[in-house]
């Protein structure tokens, strides 16, 4: 028989040993129920295997799986994070996750710059991003395995069929065009995928350093040359406008002397008619007069004009000798009239 006093401690290590055992199992199975209970959120889903195969998914609530015999689904994610180093060089970090839940909200997918190469051999950086919505989470666990890797590289080789077929210029004016053409090749792959694709963009087009000078070069030139034409433009409308404005100057200046030159003529010519006029009223009423002493007015008028000439000719300077013709009975006449 073993004593009382040894009986006694190696009880009490038992019942120790059984306690501890008792509570180390009674935490387990508190582990075990508590990692057992599920809680799914609004906007998220999630997908449980039995026994390695696909179960169920499960919606926004509170859900009870069994242990050991059913699990969540993980998903694989890859985060794709653009950083920059000390000496100012950018760079790309990959970041993989295991997701027991699928969000099935709208999300951006930011892809890198892309390196692409356009159809006359100038190297462009592209950097896309794509507006998305998860509408099938059992598509997107079991048709892909890295959906965000698989989405970058069908844009990264979509990108680069399309902008292979096209010219640096057409690149730059066709941003549009682009987005257009990405979305419809790659929406019925991403659909297959369980990814809702909402809008495809373009953030950035960036050529090479050099590239970019040379087009600077060429936009500089550029506006020299519409500066230039604008330039000749002007002057040659100038010159046209001062052309038109002499000619019309020109005109008007030559139809002024032609109305002065109508004029003088009108005038010179009611002066000659007035002239005449008093004249012939002076010619009548001389004749009148000579009719009392029988005097004919014609000789009268023609001595009159022999007397003038006469006169004239003795004004002059350069005259020493002055020869009268030898009819003179005009003269007499006048003296007749005279007397």
């Amino acid at each position: 028989m073993i004593p009382v006093s040894l009986q006694d401690p190696v009880a009490s290590q038992i019942s120790i040993s059984l306690s501890v055992i008792v509570g180390l199992f009674a935490l387990y199975s508190l582990w075990v129920f508590l990692t057992s209970l599920k809680v799914i959120e609004k906007g998220s889903a999630m997908l449980v295997e039995r026994l390695g195969r696909f179960s169920r998914r499960l919606r926004p609530g509170i859900y009870f799986l069994y242990p050991f015999i059913e699990q969540p689904r993980r998903v694989t994610w890859r985060i794709t994070e653009t950083y920059i180093d000390r000496r100012g060089n950018e760079g790309v970090r990959h970041m993989q996750s295991y997701l027991d839940r699928v969000d099935l909200r709208e999300s951006v997918m930011d892809f890198p710059m892309q390196a692409i190469i356009t159809r006359d051999n100038v190297e462009i950086k592209i950097h896309p991003m794509l507006l998305y919505r998860l509408h099938d989470p059992v598509r997107v666990a079991y048709e892909v395995y890295d959906l965000p890797h698989a989405v970058e590289k069908i844009v990264q080789t979509t990108l680069r069929s399309i902008i292979g077929d096209m010219g640096l210029d057409d690149t730059l004016a066709s941003r549009e065009e682009i987005n257009r053409v990405l979305s419809q090749k790659i929406s019925a792959i991403c659909n297959n995928w369980g990814l809702e694709l909402r809008k495809v963009e373009i953030l950035e087009i960036l050529p090479t350093d050099s590239v970019q000078k040379a087009m600077h070069k060429q936009i500089a030139a550029e506006r020299v040359r519409r500066a230039s034409i604008i330039r000749a433009d002007g002057e040659r409308e100038r010159d046209r406008t001062q052309a038109d404005g002499d000619a019309q100057s020109k005109i008007q200046r030559s139809k002024g002397i032609s109305q002065e030159t109508v004029i003088k003529a009108k005038g010179l010519a009611d002066a000659k008619v007035i002239i005449a006029t008093a004249e012939a009223n002076a010619v009548k009423t001389v004749a009148k007069a000579l009719d009392e002493y029988g005097i004919d007015a014609t000789q009268y008028l023609i001595g009159v004009k022999y007397i003038e000439a006469f006169s004239g000719i003795a004004r002059r300077a350069d005259v020493r000798n002055i020869f009268f013709p030898y009819e003179t009975g005009v003269v007499g006449a006048l003296a007749t009239v005279g007397s």
